[in-house]
């Protein structure tokens, strides 16, 4: 009988992952890609113990974390066999970017996990989804298949909200306003004393991702489902109304909720409607037929954006960057050439900060900062980083003369797909007028400059133009 694994070897662990082999020292590395860009391992402490290949060992099933400045959180679940009493590690499953990941567990030689992700087209910063995985890794290469989903809304909370908060207005007021911060999962309820007929409004003030549910017992006025940061009604009965606030935000937000109760309006029909005050980001139109309008994010990098500008110039092709402040400040000449190639420049904040759990001072500095950096060189544009948009984002960028533009499509280069599925990607929708979005840094981008290669050859003899989407 061999000696069993335990943690101690997960702390030590070393992993495969794209060829390079990461080693884990007391549960921690930290990995550089062409000596530019650095990632952050750590083991996560949860793990589940099973017989993973069938020899009646007990095998371990370890969560991995890889944090890549300026990319992205990418969650691995790594098989762990036990190998007459040594642990090694097999292919590492990403099982997603940025989600937040509920349990793991060993069932029946199968690795199964829950985590919560959203859809394809939607920000990183919500949360919309529970995902089951089933993964087996009895055959060498780790099988994965999803067993099922389910909106997160039909997900039980964990444990007790917090208390009920009893909102009073002061003599004479209509409106009350609440402040607070919430996590991911979280729920805040707050009562008013309302009658039948009343009008009432509650606005949320809050990023994307954090709503409204107002109800009075079985009576629902708008369910959370209804992803609501507006709610207007004329009530219909009397009593203890709840609003609560409930994130799907993957990250702490401070939000503001402003309860308003007018008198009574005789002769005035029940009517109830909804509308969010927050839209998730909409790109600017593209201008006409023929164009195309690609854009590169999370550079300069002083490997793949020059590599990327070669690809470009053959193709007499011109894009817009938006460019991280700090990495410009570090590179100044390629972001001459940038400019000097006929591409344009645009705000990606100075350390890719989400601008939606940005303070204003702290919007105006990293967004200020990287204006300065490119001085004359920028244009009006602002993309905030993971597309995410604040209730708050649009008004404070126009305070430094900038549009928020966000995208149509992206292959999604940052989970480094193959080259191919990128070039592929690009042949299909480019010529449709849409922005497209890819990265020129935060990683390893050797599959975009290749793809993107391999795409421009492919889309050669179209006859279409390549113009940058900011001015």
């Amino acid at each position: 009988m061999p000696e069993a694994i335990d943690w101690e070897d997960l702390e030590r662990l070393v992993i495969e992952l794209d060829g390079d082999s990461v080693r884990l020292e007391g549960g921690r590395a930290t990995f550089t890609y062409g000596g530019q860009s650095t990632s952050t391992f750590t083991l996560r402490n949860r793990a589940a113990q099973g017989d993973l290949d069938g020899d009646g060992d007990e095998d371990l099933a370890a969560h991995v974390v890889e944090r890549s400045a300026g990319t992205g959180v990418f969650h691995y679940v790594v098989p762990v066999i036990n190998e007459a009493g040594t642990a090694v590690a097999r292919a590492p499953v990403l099982v997603g970017d940025r989600i937040v990941m509920d349990s793991i567990w060993v069932q029946d030689g199968l690795i199964e996990v829950s985590l919560f992700d959203r859809g394809l087209d939607e920000p990183f910063t919500i949360i919309t989804t529970r995902t089951m995985l089933e993964i087996d890794v009895s055959g060498g290469t780790p099988v994965v298949a999803v067993t099922g989903t389910e909106p997160i809304e039909d997900v039980p909370l964990p444990g007790p909200g917090r208390p009920v908060i009893d909102i009073r207005f002061d003599p004479g007021a209509v409106s009350a306003v609440q402040s607070g911060s919430i996590d991911f999962r979280e729920r805040q309820t707050y009562t008013v004393q309302a009658s039948a007929g009343q009008p009432f409004t509650a606005t949320l003030d809050a990023s994307a991702g954090v709503w409204l549910d107002v109800r009075l017992n079985d009576l629902v006025v708008a369910p959370v489902s209804q992803r609501s940061q507006l709610v207007t009604t004329e009530l219909t009965a009397s009593g203890p109304w709840q609003a609560t606030v409930f994130s799907s935000h993957a990250g702490p937000v401070d939000y503001r909720l402003t309860i308003e109760v007018l008198p009574v309006v005789e002769a005035s029909p029940a009517t109830t409607t909804t509308a969010p005050t927050v839209r998730l980001p909409r790109p600017v139109a593209p201008a006409g037929d023929g164009v195309v309008y690609l854009t590169f994010d999370d550079g300069p990098h002083a490997e793949y954006t020059p590599q990327v500008l070669d690809i470009l110039a053959r193709h007499d092709a011109k894009a817009t960057f938006f460019v991280v402040g700090r990495l410009a400040q570090a590179y100044p000449d390629i972001i001459e050439r940038i400019a000097a190639e006929g591409h344009t420049l645009a705000n990606h904040t100075w350390n890719h900060e989400d601008l939606a759990t940005l303070t204003r001072p702290a919007f105006d500095e990293t967004v200020g900062r990287t204006e300065a950096i490119l001085g004359d060189l920028a244009t009006p544009c602002l993309r905030p980083p993971y597309g995410s948009i604040g209730a708050h984002t649009r008004e404070w960028a126009a305070g430094h003369g900038l549009s928020v533009l966000t995208w149509d499509g992206s292959p999604m280069d940052w989970l480094r797909p193959p080259a191919t599925e990128i070039a592929d990607y690009l042949v299909q929708w480019a010529p449709t007028g849409a922005v497209i979005l890819l990265h020129d840094g935060g990683g390893n981008r050797s599959n975009t400059v290749q793809g993107l290669d391999m795409a421009m050859e492919r889309l050669a003899d179209r006859g279409l133009r390549y113009e940058p989407i900011c001015r």
